[in-house]
């Protein structure tokens, strides 16, 4: 687990280990896996970005899709098999479909979603492949945390850091770390982002969290899991 401040990007807990006592690989900051559908995100807000085509309610198609890849045609299916026809935008990241999500991004293009990626930080390589698209990319807790940073504080991209000074032994300060700020998304289709990745909680893929959370609280989130749930974050 990584825990942040949003809007600062302080980290304020970090557990690298089912057993924190654990001194060996810690999963939070060297773990890389695949990410999966916490990928979607990125994808709808490449879309939103563009205001005179789509918004929360432009209607997409969730039927079947298939590209060619590497020789190969990839052909992704939706997690229960079905398809759904022609759908609120929202609802496409809402309810995490492959198929609608694959078709968006397509549409906008691979480098224009990778580019989406980047600018919330990420500073690793994306590999410009359709699957790309669902979450074939790597990444670790600590970088996943940044990116969704960048989403929590309204598009603004602040570095992660977990030292704010370092000071003498007589707790004057050597040297001090300010704040860094960068707005980077427009922040309508963040607020629109926002409002679907709530609706992911309330009503898709998410739901389960209000076992555990009073219904009175807004959360705004998204699941990813891989094959078979390999990582299930």
């Amino acid at each position: 687990i990584v825990v942040t401040s949003v809007g600062g990007g302080e980290i304020l807990a970090l557990v690298g280990d089912t057993n924190p006592r654990f001194a060996g690989l810690n999963r939070a900051l060297d773990a890389k896996r695949q990410i999966g559908s916490l990928v979607k995100p990125f994808v709808y807000l490449t879309a939103l970005e563009i205001p005179q085509k789509y918004h929360l309610g432009t209607i997409i198609s969730d039927a079947p899709v298939s590209y060619k890849s590497g020789g190969k045609w990839w052909a992704p299916q939706n997690y229960d098999k079905k398809d759904h026809g022609d759908i609120p935008l929202y609802k496409g990241l809402a309810y995490s479909y492959n198929q609608s999500t694959a078709r968006l991004g397509m549409e906008l293009g691979l480098g224009t979603v990778v580019k989406t990626i980047k600018r919330a930080g990420y500073a690793g390589s994306v590999p410009q492949l359709p699957a790309m698209l669902l979450g074939a990319v790597e990444m670790s807790p600590l970088e996943v945390a940044g990116i969704y940073h960048t989403l929590a504080a309204e598009g603004v991209y602040t570095p992660l850091h977990a030292i704010r000074d370092v000071l003498t032994a007589e707790g004057k300060p050597i040297k001090r770390y300010p704040l860094e700020l960068e707005q980077r998304f427009d922040a309508e289709a963040i607020f629109q982002l926002q409002f679907a990745m709530q609706r992911t909680l309330r009503e898709g893929s998410g739901r389960s969290a209000y076992n555990q959370v009073p219904s009175s609280i807004d959360l705004a989130g998204k699941t990813g899991t891989t094959n078979d749930q390999r990582d299930s974050w």
